[in-house]
């Protein structure tokens, strides 16, 4: 009786699942998370992030949790790591900006030293990078420097300013 009572918890479970999934399908005219229908850039940008994470090491907040952060004022450094012309158009609010190149190693010496400044000296103080989109990587090349200078609590929103836009969240500009 016990198994029965399982399978049909079972049974009912999948048959929700499948009934929501078939809900936002009928509704969006898609399937899956992709605005234009093409899952395959979704997964290739949620992997391209998942090495990259795994190969710096630092922490991930999504763009609720930053805002929830930003509105306790919780203390932090916040980096936009975009050019000056994106960063005085939309950022998130209290950020500083220290644009930094897509790949490593373009990074000029005058890039690096500007970056670090943005630190501070507290090796232990929260550091939140961000950039454009996910599949943007100066935040990623930021917090690799950020970790290569000994700071260890460095955290990546790597939904950048776009998530932060899309989610209708206030932002500064010049």
């Amino acid at each position: 009786m016990k198994k029965i009572g399982k399978l049909l918890t079972l049974t009912i479970a999948s048959l929700m699942t499948m009934a929501a999934c078939t809900q936002a399908t009928a509704t969006t005219g898609t399937v899956g998370s992709a605005k234009d229908g093409n899952e395959q850039k979704i997964e290739t940008a949620a992997m391209k992030l998942v090495k990259a994470v795994a190969d710096g090491g630092y922490a991930l907040v999504n763009t609720e949790d930053l805002k929830k952060m930003v509105d306790a004022k919780e203390p932090m450094i916040i980096i936009d790591t975009m050019p000056s012309s994106s960063f005085k158009t939309n950022r998130i609010p209290g950020a500083v900006n220290a644009e930094v190149p897509v790949k490593l190693s373009d990074v000029t010496a005058e890039q690096r030293a500007a970056l670090v400044a943005k630190f501070g000296t507290d090796k232990a103080k929260k550091i939140v990078l961000y950039c454009g989109f996910v599949s943007c990587e100066r935040s990623h090349v930021a917090a690799l420097i950020a970790k290569e200078e000994g700071f260890t609590n460095i955290v990546r929103h790597p939904g950048g300013i776009i998530a932060w836009v899309d989610a209708k969240y206030a932002i500064e500009k010049d």
